[in-house]
């Protein structure tokens, strides 16, 4: 048994109470990952004519906005969600710090939403702040803030929302790498996601409350196992993984599962799992019955993407008049894309903290001599990884010769890189997007064995214990070469330490080299954990300058030759 509460029915002079209508319809609207990201952004697409590569810009909080304004207004009981990393990715979050957000958000009036790692990124100030700013719940159930002054009180575990005379839950789950990959105050503490979410189900349905929406950030994958380990809980509405879900593969796109996914539960219930890509490109929408007992029976919908254009082809030229019709005709009838007109106040407001930034974003800085692709692992089509990453290394390694610190090598955790450089002038506003999380430097002294075991460790993390791939070492002044068939902890069977010369030497064991990285990585951050608590020195100079400085002395940014060697067969 599932545990739904019995109803009761009293009368009172011939007036039956507690009523309950045979079912009950519920849409969702759902947005997850958004990054700071209230502009669209370039999304490469292959029409389903087949014609040629074309590039849409994709998103908006405007047309987003307008979407969900026009699903309210045609006056069925709708929600909208919000599965966390409302900020952190562009300049709207480097200069206003979550202001323009929460304002832009504000407008929307999210139901809900649950906090993401990167609303973690500065700290409990930054959170607050947020917190303060916003109009709408945040809720987690699997956070205990009870010892930090700062956030005290501010996020409850659920909000329950009426629609019609049914209550339906939202509770919020995050992460448990949260220490790992963000940085939440030491009194920040991290609930293990299953045991929470089942306490407060449980708790629910003694209030009689038997729909019940988890709200998450803790990944796809992990959103499928928790469907299948709980009891009570109807849908999952998840962020963090950036999935892409539903039949987009006629776009040309890469879908990880369907629309939503399906999972039975622990009772042999339906729980839907559904996400909705990353930067807004993508809204989420779904429509789902329940029975008088507040069991799913049945459901339907799809995401979409949200677009307006400029369609532009793949190399960058403007469609013909033609070419745009078929194109448009083709779009249009699709329906995995939308092209709502925007929300004139959401558009005004992004229009009025764009115009601080607008000159500022725009200009050039550097050029990239050629495409360069960021990868978090490499892979089949990049056998080398990430062609950027490396370059931030560099930059790293660049910094701390010239102050005077020094450093043998440099080490970049993929995550801390967020896009890639497409051929062409490289923007002030590409650098910030690029390394947006404001990481300064830090130096600390490892032997060659630690160098070798942390390498180890990070590679463990992503490919046997299913850690985020933002682990992923890249490197400068070093070289390393891994099988993945190797057993776990002696996969690397070569590191090398480049000389003066740029000739690379077997890295010594006992040898103590300087390492520079961020000082995420360096306080034991995204896994690192091997790091934590080791002294280190924090050179103030923050990632995003130093590789602005660099590029610029650089003027053309050009790929550098291999250094990670990566077997994955």
């Amino acid at each position: 048994m599932r545990g739904r509460p019995v109803t009761v029915i009293l009368f009172l002079s011939a007036v039956v109470l507690n009523y309950r209508a045979p079912g009950f319809t519920l849409e969702i609207l759902h947005i997850n990952d958004t990054h700071s990201n209230l502009l669209a952004s370039p999304l490469g697409i292959v029409p389903a004519d087949g014609g040629e590569e074309i590039s849409i810009m994709a998103g908006s909080a405007a047309r987003a906005s307008s979407m969900v304004g026009a699903a309210r207004e045609s006056g069925g009981d709708l929600l909208f969600l919000h599965a966390g990393d409302l900020v952190q990715g562009t300049l709207f979050y480097t200069v206003y710090g979550g202001a323009a957000d929460a304002d832009v958000y504000n407008l929307m009036r999210p139901d809900a939403m649950v906090p993401g790692n990167h609303e973690f990124d500065r700290g409990s100030e930054g959170l607050s702040y947020l917190l303060e700013q916003v109009r709408f719940p945040v809720v987690c159930a699997n956070l205990d803030l009870s010892g930090d002054s700062l956030l005290s009180g501010m996020i409850p575990s659920c909000t329950v929302i009426e629609r019609s005379g049914e209550r339906i839950a939202v509770i919020g789950l995050i992460t448990e790498e949260l220490p790992e990959i963000s940085s939440p105050s030491p009194e920040t503490l991290v609930l293990p996601v299953a045991e929470t979410a089942q306490r407060k189900i449980d708790s629910l349905v003694t209030l009689g409350i038997d729909k019940v929406i988890l709200l998450t950030h803790i990944g796809y994958d992990n959103d499928l196992q928790l469907a299948s380990r709980l009891r009570g809980a109807d849908l999952i509405v998840g962020g963090h993984s950036h999935t892409l879900l539903g039949d987009f593969a006629p776009l040309g796109l890469d879908p990880a599962g369907d629309y939503p996914t399906v999972v039975s539960d622990l009772n042999g219930d339906t729980v839907l799992v559904v996400q909705a890509w990353r930067y807004g490109q993508v809204l989420g929408r779904l429509t789902v019955e329940f029975d008088d007992t507040g069991r799913v029976t049945s459901w339907s919908g799809s995401p979409v993407i949200l677009t307006g254009g400029p369609f532009v082809t793949g190399s960058g030229d403007s469609l013909s008049s033609e070419r745009l019709e078929e194109v448009l005709s083709g779009l249009t009838s699709d329906t995995l894309v939308a092209m709502p007109p925007e929300d004139r106040l959401v558009a005004g407001t992004v229009e009025a903290y764009l115009e601080a930034i607008e000159e500022m974003q725009s200009e050039s800085v550097a050029v990239a001599a050629v495409d360069l692709p960021h990868v978090r692992v490499p892979g089949e089509d990049l056998p080398e990884g990430s062609l950027i990453a490396p370059i931030v290394c560099d930059a790293l390694l660049w910094k701390v010769r010239e102050v005077g610190t020094g450093a043998d090598i440099a080490l970049q955790n993929a995550g801390g890189v967020r896009i890639d450089f497409p051929r062409g002038t490289v923007t002030l506003g590409d650098v910030y997007r690029l390394l947006p999380f404001g990481n300064t430097l830090a130096v600390l002294d490892l032997t060659g064995d630690e160098v070798r075991r942390m390498i180890e460790n990070a590679l463990s993390d992503i490919f046997d214990r299913g850690c985020s791939d933002g682990a992923f070492p890249y490197v400068s002044g070093m070289s390393y070469r891994a099988s993945m068939n190797a057993p776990e902890g002696t996969r690397i069977s070569w590191i090398g330490v480049s000389g003066s010369d740029g000739v690379y030497t077997e890295m010594d064991p006992g040898t103590t080299y300087r390492l520079v990285t961020n000082a995420f990585v360096a306080g034991g951050g995204d896994g690192y954990t091997m790091l934590k608590g080791r002294p280190f020195t924090d050179t103030g100079f923050t990632d995003s300058e130093v590789f602005l400085e660099y590029i610029r002395s650089l003027g053309t940014v050009e790929p550098v030759p291999q250094r990670v060697f990566l077997q994955l067969d």
